[in-house]
């Protein structure tokens, strides 16, 4: 199973962005720390976003949150990352938060959380790319059979849609 993560809003002290599972799409909001540029900054620990890429990931216990998490593999830079509960930057220690955003923080956080185990538990070749907006298109078009974008459809005369590469139409 594929998961995307796509940073959309990016704060002195937080970042926030959108989960994605190849079998749904959308499925919940995320908050990680700050993002910094790789090539000029300086990673503080736990304050610092894991950077973008492609990690495989495994289900194990966590000692610290008595339960199974999932655990991004070989992330430069990082040891440990897990993908957890919490709602604001000081929980994330530079993990990746689940749950519902509003105001920048992140609400039913645990809800959410055992959903998204429950999705991954039993699922295989588990992995994450984690990207930014504007890659949005280009990563969903590789992972995502069912992606249309939404500046993929025109109107036409009569005002209805029309889809660039018309097999979407058979099924409208």
């Amino acid at each position: 199973m594929k998961l995307v993560l796509v940073r959309k809003k990016f704060l002195p002290d937080r970042t926030l962005g959108e989960l994605y599972l190849d079998d749904m799409g959308y499925f919940c909001d995320t908050l990680e720390p700050h993002c910094i540029d790789w090539k000029n900054e300086k990673k503080v620990a736990g304050k610092t976003a894991i950077p973008e890429g492609a990690y495989k990931m495994k289900i194990a216990w966590s000692q610290k949150r008595g339960r199974l998490v999932p655990w991004l593999q070989d992330v430069p830079h990082f040891q440990g990352i897990q993908i957890h509960t919490g709602n604001v930057p000081n929980h994330t220690r530079g993990c990746i938060l689940v749950g519902s955003a509003d105001r920048n923080v992140l609400f039913d956080s645990t809800i959410v959380f055992c959903s998204l185990m429950k999705k991954l538990i039993h699922a295989k070749d588990l992995e994450i790319i984690v990207t930014h907006e504007d890659e949005q298109d280009k990563v969903f078009r590789k992972i995502f059979p069912w992606y249309v974008p939404d500046h993929a459809t025109t109107k036409k005369d009569n005002g209805k849609p029309e889809y660039l590469g018309d097999e979407l139409e058979k099924f409208l």
